[in-house]
């Protein structure tokens, strides 16, 4: 993921070494040639400061000096690190005596041209300056290599303080870049934090000349949003509203038309006649899919009402109505499933089976009991419409090992779904058979009631064969210790 922060201390990171780094190399290149000069300046001054005492001597003097003496020491006179001088007697154009020299002068004898010179001593390079006058020849000299470390010193001075001053800066640059973006992570807060059925525009950034602009486009287009979604809710709940009188006007006259037919089998023997049987069965059928038609309808509403709604959590429900709300769904579902003529049991079970624990821990849950009721029984008809084979479902709720709320267990034993499958189920109007019963809408008013509790709703397929469904119902825990340690005790018991 890209961040702007760290592009903007990278860009000038790397704008700084760029521009310091074409103004050290010119620089470098400047000072280079300048301290060369100054040393070169440096070794002509000491050589004409010595010729200058050596022009107090007489030639007498000199040429006494040189007779088999040993070569005076002028370390005294030039007191410069470095500088290495000799002072020579030259008598012809092959014969050269010194006559003084510095402690740390190697010997310039052979060193001929005046001038400015290079030459190399004991492994060592040497920059020379020669000096000759009426007979005496000056060498003053310092080595190279020492020149190049001060260059190189030079260099570790310019280097050192520019790479604390990088380092100063992009602190400075990476603080200063999030001092600068906390406006949109305030903004990013407020929107992470803002309920979906807030429409109320968003004031986070609007003081801000560069977010203004953003935070007005962000406010249109989640006018143009809820009002879309708004008009889809407003014209489902009227389509259902507008199809629902007919509809039961039809199933009215489609009753009367079979206790009619009815009426009249019964006053002949015409039971076996083909088109009669016909007639029974067509009418049948479409009993079957009025009321199929009615559910679809009547889930629609539900599912209308549930998106519309600005709060879910206007009630609560804790201990005794918990397990009410699970009993009565099992109960509805139970009856629901005979009128329907399916032919599975349901076995429902309560964990911890002990009302007193579910009291002492004072579990609240954030939804009314109408809507407890809805999901559950969703899920247990879903199971029981499904279910094959002798076995029952199984519907369990429980307390969570955790104490931070409810699972609800439904699992059957029929065909089962695999993972895209489980994953297509929650979606409107998808039914894994487009030709069997159901309306396709229960998974999902299941997963809008969870998710309004802030819930969670997981499908998967079955050790052994079916499907099972949980149903996670975070709640507001109020219990104290001795509470809890009723609570664990039961739950170690059960395990």
């Amino acid at each position: 993921m890209k961040s702007l922060r760290v592009r903007l201390v990278v860009t000038l990171c790397i704008a700084i070494c760029v521009l310091w780094s074409t103004v050290a190399a010119w620089m470098f290149s400047s000072m280079r040639h300048e301290l060369q000069s100054v040393l070169d300046d440096r070794l002509v001054a000491s050589t004409r400061m010595v010729a200058g005492i050596m022009g107090q001597f007489s030639q007498a003097q000199v040429a006494a000096v040189g007779k088999g003496t040993k070569p005076a020491d002028l370390t005294p006179v030039i007191a410069r690190d470095g500088v290495a001088c000799e002072v020579s007697l030259v008598r012809s154009e092959v014969e050269v005596l010194p006559i003084a020299r510095t402690e740390n002068s190697p010997g310039f004898g052979e060193v001929e041209e005046l001038g400015f010179g290079r030459i190399t001593k004991g492994g060592k390079p040497w920059r020379t300056y020669v000096l000759e006058e009426n007979g005496i020849r000056i060498t003053t000299a310092d080595r190279i290599d020492v020149r190049e470390h001060l260059v190189q010193s030079f260099a570790y001075a310019m280097v050192l303080p520019f790479a604390m001053a990088l380092l100063g800066l992009l602190a400075i640059t990476w603080w200063v870049g999030t001092r600068g973006l906390e406006p949109l992570r305030r903004l990013q807060q407020a929107l992470a934090k803002r309920p979906p059925q807030d429409d109320q525009p968003i004031q986070v950034g609007q003081d801000i000349a560069e977010l203004a602009p953003m935070v007005q486009s962000l406010n249109a287009l989640l006018l143009r949003s809820h009002a879309a979604l708004e008009h889809e809710r407003r014209w489902t709940a009227d389509a259902a509203h507008e199809l629902r009188t007919p509809l039961t006007a039809i199933k009215t006259h489609v009753q009367v038309m079979q206790l009619l037919f009815e009426r009249e089998c019964q006053r002949g023997d015409k039971a076996e006649n083909p088109a009669l049987v016909q007639m029974r069965q067509s009418l049948e059928n479409a009993k079957q899919g009025i009321t199929h038609m009615h559910d679809t309808l009547e889930q629609l509403l539900l599912l209308a009402r549930l998106e519309g709604t600005q709060g879910l959590v206007s009630q609560h429900l804790a201990g005794e109505d918990i397990l009410a709300a699970f009993e009565r769904a099992c109960e509805q579902s139970q009856k629901n499933a005979l009128s329907k003529g399916y032919a599975s049991a349901l076995e429902a079970q309560v964990r911890p089976d002990a009302l007193a624990v579910w009291d002492a821990c004072k579990f609240v849950l954030p939804l009314p009991l109408p809507l407890l009721m809805c999901a559950v029984g969703n899920v247990i008809d879903n199971a029981l419409r499904h279910n094959e084979g002798d076995k029952a479902v199984d519907a369990v709720i429980e307390l969570a090992p955790t104490q931070d709320g409810i699972y609800v267990h439904v699992r059957d034993y029929g065909a089962g779904m695999s993972e895209a499958e489980c994953e297509q189920a929650l979606k409107r109007f998808w039914r894994k058979n487009p030709l069997g019963q159901g309306t396709g809408l229960g998974l999902t008013i299941v997963q809008r009631i969870i998710a309004s509790a802030d819930g969670r709703l997981s499908l998967e397929r079955a050790e052994g064969g079916g499907l099972l469904v949980r149903l996670f119902l975070p709640a507001v825990v109020q219990d104290d210790s001795v509470a809890a340690a009723l609570l664990n005790k039961t739950l170690g018991s059960k395990h």
